[in-house]
């Protein structure tokens, strides 16, 4: 599907992407383009001899936030991937948006976009919209230079996001991806198999072709770790639904207490020892809650690691697929080493955070255990205390205090059952990745590219 004028109702200036298209571009550490694909000089409209040589920004739209591209350098120089929805501008005037990515490598950057279909768009459109006009007011009215309008856009990008609920624009920008990736895989139909292919072209396209099955083989760990991490939000909530009860119950046992202290001061006792294996189990629960939040923080680095190294090599296979069916000419496959090295250093950064997600689930699970011991430690305490408010008659007076009480005992199993599933699925969902058999398939594809014949 090539790019397109928007359909009716939508802005005639505006060009499509097709959903099956990709962007490709390398770029030095001061943003100058050094390549850049066919699919990127058809949609911009600029030859490639244009594009070569001439600062990315080129092809950045007016519109756009300055504040946006302040948040995007800031990672890229402290040596992060980045993502990001950006709208472009075309030779003749008009625009297209993207969602695009890019990584450090060597001295300098590897850019690839897609065209934009995840549930995030919207949202960035909007966020930009604002930002840019909080960005001209302050260049027109306060006479704000640009470097500091930008750093106010910055700053209004990231408060709207927040309102939006996204801790950061790099928590928006890890959501944005794998939702890109996913929707583009729902959408697109592609196969690179060429039957026909031989020499360089068969083995870059085989190399691939197999690191595609592994990463799509962990894609499907990773939704596993997707429903866990969404999960973790309601697990959380109701562990902290939990210490809160348990604080409720102790706080009742020992003003029920206070009523019946003169003929059953043993009461009054047993609640105080009481408070002690409920502030023990309170804070392993906090902990738990803790520890929890920052595992699906991990889970969606990892998901979006996952993505970027995936995108890459599907762009390098794209690469490849253009030259056999000859839409390319076979100079462009020395654009490929820049995107395996670029999908290495991500499963690199892939293998580094499985081992710490495992490591969290492994610490999750003993910490679950630990919490469940604690919790029926504290209900033995809170049953002893029951079963004296019985042995001395005191129920009467206590009447409706000990609702509290009761309420816990008889709804406390239901959380100790909770914590036992919780720590069952963390050591289910511990997933083993062998980063060496990727690396082979991707110094397959560099090994046919170091050969003399491309096809």
């Amino acid at each position: 599907m090539k790019s397109s004028p928007e359909a009716s109702g939508g802005d005639a200036r505006e060009l499509r992407m097709g959903d099956q298209e990709l962007f490709f571009s390398t770029t030095d550490r001061r943003g100058v383009i050094r390549e850049g694909n066919s699919v990127f000089v058809r949609i911009s409209g600029f030859e490639l001899e244009e594009l070569v040589g001439a600062p990315h920004n080129t092809v950045r739209h007016p519109d756009m936030p300055g504040g946006l591209f302040r948040l995007v350098w800031d990672g890229l120089q402290a040596g992060r991937p980045m993502g990001a929805y950006m709208r472009n501008r075309t030779k003749d005037g008009r625009f297209y948006w993207v969602f695009a990515t890019m990584s450090p490598l060597r001295d300098g950057y590897v850019s690839v976009r897609m065209a934009p279909r995840g549930p995030l768009f919207e949202l960035a459109k909007r966020v930009y919209a604002q930002a840019a006009h909080a960005e001209r007011t302050a260049i027109q009215t306060n006479a704000m230079n640009r470097r500091d309008a930008a750093l106010l856009g910055k700053a209004h990008i990231e408060d709207a996001l927040r309102q939006g609920g996204f801790s950061s624009y790099e928590e928006f920008m890890l959501h944005a991806l794998p939702e890109e990736v996913s929707a583009r895989r729902r959408s697109v139909a592609t196969s690179y198999a060429r039957p026909g292919a031989q020499g360089s072209i068969a083995e870059v396209l085989a190399g691939t072709g197999a690191l595609d099955l592994v990463l799509d083989e962990f894609v499907g760990h990773l939704t596993d770790y997707q429903r866990f991490g969404d999960e973790l939000a309601t697990i959380s909530s109701g562990v902290l639904g939990i210490a809160r009860r348990l604080h409720t119950s102790v706080i009742a046992a020992q003003r029920a207490s206070e009523l019946v202290e003169d003929s059953a001061p043993v009461l009054a006792n047993v609640a105080r020892v009481t408070a002690e294996p409920m502030g023990e189990a309170v804070e392993t629960l906090e902990r738990l809650q803790d520890r929890f939040g920052r595992l699906r923080a991990d889970l969606t680095r990892l998901r979006f690691q996952i993505s970027l190294a995936g995108l890459y090599n599907t762009m390098a296979a794209e690469f490849a697929a253009e030259v056999f069916d000859g839409a390319a000419p076979p100079e462009t496959l020395t654009a490929v080493p820049s995107l395996c090295d670029a999908a290495e250093a991500g499963i690199v950064e892939m293998s580094a955070q499985v081992q710490q997600v495992n490591a969290a689930l492994d610490d999750g699970a003993e910490l679950v255990a630990e919490a469940g011991a604690r919790l029926e430690k504290f209900r033995l305490f809170l049953g002893q205390w029951r079963n004296l408010v019985l042995r001395h008659q005191a129920g009467h007076v206590l009447g409706d205090r000990v609702r509290p009480i009761d309420e816990e005992l008889f709804t406390g199993w239901e959380s100790v059952e909770l914590l036992r599933r919780v720590g069952r699925r963390c050591e289910s969902a511990v997933v083993p990745f062998d980063p060496a058999a990727s690396r082979t398939h991707l110094n397959r594809v560099r090994v046919a590219l170091s050969g003399p014949a491309l096809i």
